[in-house]
């Protein structure tokens, strides 16, 4: 069932249980689990601070309210960090778990989320002013750790473009199923003859009546613009239907924010850059950054991935792996 997060969401609730964590980690590991974080091989950044007093709580949050979710490690003091920033804008960070499990990466993986997005609503929301601050937030997020590779997914992936002091703080950036720009032709270039269905109506009913059943409605019938046919049924059992998310992001994107934040204020200059789209993403087609001349740059690498949609690792999990693996060779140095 599709869920969102209440205008009141607490810490606890938001806390994943070390039980889930672990199902996702190989038995050898979990015997170490218990020094683990708390070793001198394994150093929490400073400024994060843990969700519960547990001492293997593997959730932090920052003084900005940002959640930082610990999925992957290393036994090592100096090493990578991979930061998994989600779409939507709104959509929980857990949607991008299942794709960490599939990769094979040296580092430590950590699924964010700012403020306001997913389940993490730590606070009343009051106003639309918070998003405002969204880019701060990610700064300060990015800051806090040695070699940050950062991978967005969909907004998560363009969201980043509006923060150009990431040029002098990044390893690395992986770009997955994103856009340059919110405003091009080619999103209906792309999808024209394909039989997809339009998603005017859905996003007005939202718009006007922001709830559930709206919200839901909106997200099956952009499946049909995230996965192949064949592909679709098992996409919205097994993504679709688990996302978590925040309505008064989703609203505010939808009202205000495709508005304010349309226009990208960097391009990766040196920052080894990898970007890739599924070959049936008609929601955020890989065509746009293929035909933006900003981003045919040395440091860039811009990848099809043939019979995959929106949520590649759906489909390809194992050449997901392949291209990440690759990448960290070229950007860990």
């Amino acid at each position: 069932m599709l869920k969102t997060c209440t205008m009141l969401y607490s810490i606890a609730i938001c806390f994943v249980p070390n039980e889930t964590l672990a199902s996702n980690i190989p038995e050898e590991e979990q015997l170490k689990e218990s020094t683990l974080l708390q070793s001198n091989e394994f150093q929490v950044p400073s400024d994060l601070k843990p969700a519960t007093s547990d001492e293997d709580c593997k959730l932090f949050f920052d003084d900005n309210s940002t959640r930082y979710q610990l999925v992957q490690w290393q036994h090592k003091k100096e090493t990578v960090n991979w930061l998994f920033l989600p779409g939507g804008p709104g959509v929980d960070s857990e949607c991008m778990l299942e794709l960490t499990k599939h990769l094979d990466v040296p580092g430590n993986c950590w699924l964010i989320d700012l403020p306001f997005n997913g389940t993490n609503q730590p606070y009343e929301f009051t106003s639309n002013e918070v998003y405002e601050l969204w880019p701060n937030y990610l700064l300060s997020a990015v800051m806090n750790f040695k070699n940050p590779i950062l991978v967005g997914h969909s907004f998560g992936g363009f969201f980043p473009l509006l923060v150009p002091e990431l040029e002098a703080l990044l390893k690395g950036f992986v770009i997955l199923n994103s856009v340059p720009t919110l405003d091009s032709h080619l999103f209906a270039q792309c999808s024209k003859g394909k039989g997809l269905p339009l998603l005017d109506s859905y996003r007005s009913a939202f718009v006007s009546n922001p709830t559930i059943d709206t919200m839901k409605a909106l997200y099956h019938a952009e499946a049909s613009y995230f996965f192949a046919p064949e592909d679709r049924a098992k996409g919205i059992e097994t993504i679709i239907d688990r996302l978590e998310y925040c309505l008064p992001t989703e609203h505010w994107f939808y009202t205000e924010g495709a508005t304010e934040f349309k226009t990208i204020r960097w391009v990766p200059q040196t920052v080894p850059t990898l970007i890739m789209g599924g070959e049936n993403d008609y929601i955020t087609p890989l065509e746009i950054f293929i035909q933006d001349k900003r981003f045919e740059r040395n440091n860039i690498e811009i990848c099809n991935i043939p019979n995959a949609g929106h949520f590649p690792w759906l489909e390809k999990p194992q050449v997901m792996r392949a291209k990440f693996a690759a990448f960290s060779r070229k950007a860990i140095k």
